[in-house]
């Protein structure tokens, strides 16, 4: 999958950030992506947040699957607007 910065967006996003990271040699994209169908996101505290240096790699049921690149890590967005 081939990401590129729309060079008309901002430098970085608001989003609610979901407070559940997959960090480490045991995430990956795969794993990722897994965990966000997996999980129960309604149980997972939000917080809104400035986010930057990522790639949105899949929206899977109103959540967002980033990928962090400068810090290395995964990171998940609620992204059904309630």
């Amino acid at each position: 999958m081939q990401h590129h910065h729309d060079e008309n967006a901002p430098y970085w996003l608001i989003k609610n950030v979901f407070d559940a990271v997959l960090a480490g040699d045991c995430a990956s994209e795969q794993g990722a992506l897994d965990y966000a169908r997996g999980m129960v996101w309604c149980e997972v505290e939000a917080t809104e947040s400035r986010i930057n240096h990522c790639n949105l790699l899949e929206i899977i049921e109103g959540v967002g699957v980033y990928y962090n690149y400068a810090a290395d890590y995964y990171f998940f967005t609620d992204e059904t607007g309630e």
